[in-house]
């Protein structure tokens, strides 16, 4: 046992699981608030986790905390470890390389060529015999969280029960998508900026997932609905042969606009209407599940990521 004669600095099992909550938020409030600590305490916390093991482990980046190399390496290590404690009194055990479980994403298609897009190549590569399964947003979508019938739900939802986690992927805004030579492109050359008076000559292109969580009034533009369908991969035919106007987050947009089968223009949503953010939402029944800890860390870190490297993160208003 000559591992144990060795000096090793005394970890408690609640300091990895505010690594955990630290890596899987990129805040340390929410990883504080999460945990029950106070900022302080917080603080003390990570600056003696970062002695330990003689790495910074987290760098602020504007009003988040990246981990750096050495955390993400350690990251399932970490959850391995707590894994082999939880099965002291459960059956349950955390293998990422062998595991054959399924996690239950609830989203839109949008938010697979979006937000999960990264995160989806670094999970078959680390958790080859696992399987991702997405299913539409739902009336029930917290009923079916709470119940268990799903993992995840990934939406723009900052307020959620108290038997809920949230964390809020990045700040970002919304965006017009139109037809080159729409005549708002001229609108706004003109005046430089759009008003929701400007749009309400055009009508729209609607997204209609029965039931699902509202956006909000904030979005309303009173315009009438042109086009109303699920399926937002569709949006573009729509509009190349329409004066349709389609309001959704740049990233989405971007997305469009990078295919050249498609000639659109995006223009900057009305201030009002403009604010984006995107959530990880799930039930406090899974929250300490080492399988899912890992997803949450891996879809949290992969979309902020692929949000920062093409520049549609903002600082949010103070």
């Amino acid at each position: 046992m000559e591992m144990l004669d060795k000096a090793q600095p005394d970890l408690s099992l609640d300091e990895l699981r505010f690594l955990v909550t630290l890596f899987e938020t990129q805040s340390l409030t929410q990883a504080a608030s999460s945990r029950g600590l106070s900022m302080g305490a917080a603080s003390r916390r990570l600056s003696s986790l970062r002695a330990a093991f003689q790495d910074e482990l987290f760098v602020r980046a504007g009003l988040q905390m990246l981990p750096t190399a050495r955390m993400r390496a350690m990251l399932p290590k970490v959850l391995n470890l707590l894994s082999l404690t939880q099965s002291l009194f459960s059956s349950d055990a955390f293998d990422l390389a062998n595991t054959r479980r399924t996690v239950r994403i609830l989203g839109v298609d949008n938010a697979v060529m979006t937000i999960l897009r990264e995160a989806i190549g670094r999970f078959a590569k680390d958790a080859p015999n696992a399987t991702i399964e997405i299913k539409a947003i739902d009336p029930q979508m917290l009923e079916l969280l709470r119940t268990g019938r799903a993992d995840i739900a990934i939406y723009p939802l900052k307020t959620v029960p108290k038997d809920f986690h949230v964390v809020e992927l990045y700040h970002s805004r919304r965006g017009i998508l139109v037809r080159k030579g729409h005549p708002l492109i001229d609108l706004y050359n003109k005046k430089g900026h759009l008003n929701p008076e400007d749009l309400r000559p055009y009508r729209k292109v609607e997204m209609n997932n029965a039931g699902a969580p509202d956006f909000g009034p904030s979005l309303d533009a009173q315009q009438e609905v042109g086009l109303a369908m699920p399926y937002y991969l569709a949006v573009p035919y729509a509009l190349m042969e329409t004066d349709f106007t389609y309001i959704a987050p740049v990233l989405t947009l971007l997305n469009f606009l990078r295919d050249d089968r498609y000639e659109l223009r995006m223009l900057p949503a009305p201030q009002q209407m403009s604010a984006f953010t995107p959530s990880v939402v799930w039930h406090k029944g899974t929250h300490s599940d080492p399988f899912l800890q890992w997803v949450r860390g891996v879809i949290v870190g992969s979309a902020r990521a692929e949000a920062r490297r093409l520049g549609v993160v903002e600082e949010p208003d103070r």
